[in-house]
């Protein structure tokens, strides 16, 4: 049995960003502020369209493939684009070259405003932005999380809501139905009392 991911609730994830605003407010320095607000961004990027930390920063990946014929192992660098502003439409988000190279479009958070698109792209480091969501994880929440928590966190926020999981799958640029359906089971209090009601 695959291990069930962490997720947070909608209620946790307002905590994290009310405390993320408070910080920035009481911050002195401008880029400090600035810093904070392009995280939170991000993780409104992160809970509310799903995107992954790589999607949102950007990164170098490397490719390993084998040639069958020769057997020589081929090792490509590619590079992976921060998203731009370019790619915010109206109401939704162009992420090119995903995971696995793969194009798909997410929902643009409602309140991810005209400001803070033009703050894209926002040249975060990664290591940088998941160290902030892990500390902010423990000091908020009283657990550990890691930025794939919000994602995950939108998944299970969708499938709670009875958005079909195919849907879901879309959103999250999965090609195997099977990856999006362990957030089906994220949540087994609801499961339980789901089973209660029935028998």
């Amino acid at each position: 049995m695959k291990k069930l991911p962490k997720i947070i609730t909608q209620e946790e994830f307002e905590l994290l960003l009310a405390f993320t605003l408070k910080i920035e407010r009481e911050s002195k320095g401008k880029t400090r502020k600035l810093r904070l607000k392009k995280y939170r961004i991000a993780m409104l990027l992160g809970f509310e369209a799903g995107m992954r930390i790589s999607e949102i920063t950007g990164f170098k990946g490397i490719s390993k493939r084998t040639n069958k014929k020769t057997g020589q192992v081929v090792v490509k660098e590619t590079e992976v684009p921060a998203l731009t502003k370019e790619r915010v439409e109206s109401a939704s988000i162009r992420i090119v070259s995903g995971k696995g190279g793969k194009d798909r479009i997410v929902p643009r958070p409602k309140r991810l405003n005209q400001t803070a698109v033009d703050l894209l792209p926002l040249n975060l480091k990664r290591r940088a932005l998941q160290h902030f969501i892990t500390t902010l994880g423990f000091k908020v929440l009283k657990k550990e999380i890691s930025f794939h928590t919000l994602r995950h966190g939108f998944a299970s926020h969708l499938l709670n809501s009875g958005r079909p999981i195919h849907e879901v799958q879309m959103l999250l640029g999965h090609s195997r139905l099977d990856t999006t359906g362990v957030y089906l089971h994220a949540n087994p209090v609801k499961a339980i009392e789901g089973a209660r009601d029935i028998f």
